[in-house]
């Protein structure tokens, strides 16, 4: 039975009034001005962004190298002599890692060898280029069969940075509620002041009425000391919410990162009203930031494991190498001599290594097989605790704006009975005993109104948490 959209129920909690700092407007101020804030959204952000790198693992690479030098160690007789080896090599090529599994690269390379001072006989060169196309490849058959790993490990990368954005998000989150809560607590505070210092020039009439009539012998010294008592109780209670006030306007400076005694403007009222008939529906609207982080820690604790047990595998790999290979005293020719097909280059093979600790195998596959149990208990306590406390949550709600409307009609009620009275004093008609005691459950009236009112916008504001938009935008952070 949800009436209004979650986003804009605090907005219809206030009366929006030209001249006060609305909590839209409060909260932009935040969102510009509170570093910890600004911190949070740049690491969900980078978060985000360092989830890319997942997509590196299976990106075309391009690679070439340079090099050129000399050896002039002594050489071995009798089968080569020379004074010196110099050499050139230079190689560009491609290569790829496969989800499938397959790595292969595509190469070129171009390298001279010029034997210095050497003299191998006639027809013998000693100053050459060798030019040689290359394709070499790898499948893992076992550990790692056919990609598995390499996936796991993808996944591995995009985990970890979902749940870095997701956890910072929380942060986010909770902090704009805290600044909320906050305003909310700096508007009640002003509208307490106002109460207490309404309070205390009521109280302040009565004396001044009771001890008129004192000085003119019409009145009882009794009426002056109850009088006195009651102007300084609520000297006492102002006091009080002056304090409550500076209180509340160093925590709401603290939000926007500006020093405590900066004066903050006035803030939009309370509509009572509008809280009374704020309806909220019991299906919640989407999931906190903090169960998305627990979903991908554990997605990040199932590729973990993955990666864990591949690694623990035998490995058994099927590779291969073909070249075609050219060689000429001009790099030119050289390069197109590689298309003789009697001088290529070509081999398969079989790589097999086994780990022989059996014992810390089984341990390692054990313990990541744990971590993910424990990471999928954590999960389903997450919900569970979620699903509690939404429940909870919308019952607190229901229970506040019942009690707001009690304290409200109780307000009124006192407000009534204390102006009748008032009425019958001036009269001669009551005492002012019974004055100050009516003065006393108004104003006690009016400050659970305030209690009540404020506990219903500090619940509204944990519903933020649940907002289905807060989710949505995050995904495309």
């Amino acid at each position: 039975m949800m009436t209004k959209p979650l986003l804009v129920l605090a907005l219809s909690f206030v009366s929006l009034n030209a001249s006060a700092l609305s909590l839209p407007e409060y909260l932009e101020q935040v969102k510009k001005h509170s570093l910890s804030y600004q911190s949070n959204v740049n690491s969900a952000e980078g978060a985000a962004l360092q989830a890319r790198e997942a997509d590196l693992l299976f990106t075309p690479h391009f690679f070439a190298e340079g090099r050129s030098g000399h050896d002039a160690k002594l050489s071995s007789p009798p089968v080569m002599v020379y004074d010196d080896l110099k050499s050139q090599n230079y190689s560009v090529g491609v290569s790829q890692q496969f989800n499938f599994g397959l790595k292969a690269s595509l190469s070129y390379q171009l390298n001279k060898t010029d034997f210095d001072g050497a003299n191998f006989g006639p027809n013998v060169p000693t100053s050459y280029w060798d030019a040689s196309p290359r394709l070499e490849w790898s499948l893992p058959l076992w550990q790692n069969g056919f990609g598995r790993a390499d996936r796991a490990n993808q996944q591995l990368i995009r985990s970890q940075a979902e749940a870095a954005k997701y956890g910072n998000l929380a942060k986010v989150d909770g902090s704009l509620i805290e600044a909320e809560i906050a305003y909310w607590r700096l508007s009640s505070a002003q509208e307490s002041l106002k109460v207490q210092q309404q309070a205390l020039k009521a109280a302040q009439n009565i004396y001044n009425y009771v001890n008129e009539k004192k000085r003119k012998n019409l009145g009882e010294a009794a009426d002056v000391l109850q009088a006195t008592a009651l102007v300084e109780a609520y000297q006492l209670q102002l006091k009080q919410a002056e304090i409550e006030e500076q209180a509340a306007k160093r925590n709401f400076n603290l939000h926007l990162n500006q020093d405590f005694n900066t004066e903050v403007p006035v803030l939009s009222a309370l509509d009572l009203q509008a809280l009374e008939n704020v309806e909220v529906t019991k299906v919640r609207p989407g999931d906190r930031a903090d169960v998305k982080a627990a979903q991908a820690q554990t997605e990040l604790a199932r590729a973990n494991s993955q990666v864990v047990l591949e690694r623990n595998r035998p490995k058994v790999d099927l590779y291969g190498i073909y070249a075609m290979n050219g060689r000429e005293a001009k790099a030119t020719d050289a390069m197109t001599d590689v298309n003789r097909a009697d001088r290529e280059t070509a081999f398969i093979g079989v790589r097999l290594q086994v780990p022989l600790n059996f014992s810390a195998t089984s341990d390692a596959r054990e313990g990541a097989r744990k971590s993910v149990l424990a990471a999928e208990q954590n999960e389903k306590y997450i919900k569970f605790t979620q699903d509690q406390h939404w429940a909870d949550l919308v019952e607190k709600i229901e229970e506040a704006k019942a009690t707001l409307k009690l304290t409200t009609a109780m307000e009124k009620a006192q407000k009534s009975k204390l102006d009748n009275e008032r009425v019958r004093l001036r009269q001669g008609r009551t005492t002012t005993y019974q004055i100050l005691l009516f003065e006393q459950d108004y104003s006690q009236a009016q400050a659970s109104r305030i209690r009540a009112a404020s506990q219903i916008l500090a619940l509204q504001s944990q519903l933020k948490l649940y907002q289905a938009s807060n989710s949505d935008a995050a995904d495309g952070i």
